[in-house]
Formats: C-alpha cells, structure tokens, sequence
C-alpha cells in the first residue's frame, strides 16, 4: 500500500522551464499522488501552461491560481490545500527523476518515517550534469531517531525539495515558510528535521536542480541581509528547545552565522547599493554581539578554518579590509559565487 503525496508546485515566470517540471511529474512511475499547481501571479505563459496539462492530467494535476506574493507564500498556500499524507515541494524549473515517486514509496511503506531526504542531481539551464549533492553534509545514511535530531537539524541540507515530509509536522508545531524573506529553506526545514520522530537518508539522487542565471545565489541584492533575520529566528526557536543543551544550540548556530557571514560577503562583492556600507556595518554589529569574546570563533565553532579567520576580523572591527580581500578573491575566481 502506498502512502498519498502531494506534489506542491509554486509557479512563478518559468514559462522557459515549466514544461520539463510538468512532464517530470506526469511520467512518474507510481501514481498515487495529486500535483498542486500554485500559479503565484505569472505574467508569462506559465499559467497557460500549467493549465493545459490539468486538462490534459485531470487525476494528477489541480490548478490554484493566487496574487503573487512569493514563493513561501506559494508553498504555505499549496500545504494548506494538500490531501497528501506527506508534501513534496518541486521547484517550477527542476524536475523529478522518473522514478522518484516509486522509489520513496518503497522506503516509507509500512514504516513510521516522518522524513524522508534524498539526494540531488545540479544541472546546468540546459539539464547538463555539473554535481551530485548529497542530502546530508558528512555522507550519513539509513534511519534516525529523534535522539540524534541534535545532530541532523544542523547537519542536513537544509533544502526543502529534496525532502518528503509528513504534512502533520507543519500544522502540529505551527511550522510555515517565512513570507517575503530568502533563505525561507533555512528558516524552515532546520525546525522540521528537529520535530521529526524518525528521519530516513537515502542517497539516491532523485531531484534535478537547475542552476541557473536567475537564482538567489547569483543575485546581488541587499536582500542576502535576510540571513540575519532567518538566524536570529532559529537561534530563538531551538534555544527553547528542552531537547538540546544550550551550549550545543549556540555552537551550531554561531557555527552558521560564521560559514553564512562569509557567504553573505561574498555576494555582497557586486553590489553598487548605496546602503551597502550601512549593511556592512551591520554585518560587524551582528558579529561582535554573536561574539562577546572573538577567541570563541576560533575554538567554539565548527566552521572552517579560514571561515574563522575572516569571522574574526571582522569581529575585530576590519570588515572594510575583510570586504577588499572578498573582492580581491572573488574577482580572481578563487571564489565562486
């Protein structure tokens, strides 16, 4: 017997990609699910397309049309309207292998699996393999218990769509997408991993990501302050957490300001805002709050090593010479953003 899913599918101007993400699911090879297609306003052809193939694929596939007001918007909106025992959340310009669907249903029948995170293929804007990327950061496979839920909220790739989830744990721990921040996988998934009773790893890389020019990650805007926000949110949620020592919850968490600091920076290269010195200076606060002594960025944390030393300088208060040196590296192609 296998469990019913729902394929949540937030729409926004991929008229370019669609077709591929569509196709994915209409070809998988176990049928026991609904595809929710959350149009969030496009202006393209996209709603033209996602509508054909509800007509087309009236069992699988339902359309819901909304005013644009983000992907975490779109996703909270599609887990609202879910049937679906456990929710799956498909990016409009990915797609699904084949046998996706099948080889899920396979590892949670019969079992009390309340996450299931699977591995993920990245590819180019033409579905040309550029890397495998495994679901959890040190390789770790089959079941977890919520015992060792210390260790996976910090150490699982903090990404919503390679992951089935069991619906309950949103509207049992009061759980949504952040609207209106980026990083809303971050500020999400963390709090689901932790809620689980039982999480299964599987290393099989059943969801394509496609990499391309309009991503987040190539993005330049001031809005990759939100980091701050999304780490602020989740220090406060686990530090309430009767689970999880204190002193392991501000290890993991200053461990992610340090590794996300040096990200942040780093997109911050190519940014010709005015305000980019005011979010600078920002930066230097948040560091020197996080930490009172700068020595705890070297022996505290788990970042590495030269995540650490640029952690501490700008904790020292030389984030203009730490922001010279991102430049410097950044242009050079000794890193990628």
């Amino acid at each position: 017997m296998t469990s019913f899913i729902s394929i949540i599918v937030p729409i926004y101007n991929v008229e370019e990609y669609l077709d591929d993400c569509l196709s994915s699911i209409a070809n998988q090879t176990d049928l026991n699910f609904e595809a929710l297609l959350i149009n969030d306003g496009s202006t393209d052809k996209s709603g033209l397309i996602a509508e054909k193939y509800c007509q087309k694929y009236p069992e699988l596939f339902s359309y819901h049309y909304k005013t644009n007001g983000g992907l975490s918007d779109a996703r909270n909106f599609g887990i609202q309207k879910a049937q679906g025992e456990y929710l799956m959340f498909l990016d409009s310009d990915d797609y699904l292998a084949s046998n996706t669907l099948q080889k899920v249903n396979q590892v949670i029948k019969d079992s009390t699996i309340d996450v299931l995170c699977f591995g993920m293929v990245e590819v180019d804007e033409l579905g040309h393999k550029l890397r495998d990327i495994p679901p959890c950061s040190d390789g770790k496979q089959g079941t977890i218990q919520k015992s060792e839920n210390s260790y996976l909220y910090s150490k699982m790739l903090p990404n919503a769509c390679n992951k089935l989830i069991k619906s309950s744990l949103f509207s049992d721990h009061n759980i949504a997408f952040p609207k209106g921040l980026w990083y809303e996988d971050l500020a999400t998934i963390p709090k689901i991993v932790y809620e689980a009773n039982q999480v299964e790893v599987i290393n099989s890389g059943l969801y394509f990501y496609r990499n391309r020019d309009g991503a987040i990650t190539k993005t330049f805007s001031l809005k990759v302050m939100d980091i701050y926000e999304v780490l602020e949110d989740l220090d406060n949620y686990f530090k309430h957490s009767r689970n999880i020592g204190k002193k392991e919850v501000w290890t993991e968490i200053s461990s992610w300001y340090i590794n996300l600091t040096n990200i942040t920076l780093a997109r911050l290269v190519r940014n010709n805002d005015p305000q980019k010195p005011a979010a600078l200076a920002k930066i230097s606060r948040i560091i020197k709050q996080r930490f009172s002594n700068p020595l705890e960025i070297l022996f505290s944390t788990t970042s590495k090593p030269h995540y650490k030393l640029f952690a501490l300088l700008v904790r020292l208060g030389l984030i203009q010479l730490v922001s010279r040196a991102f430049t410097y590296l950044v242009n050079k192609g000794k890193i990628k953003i």
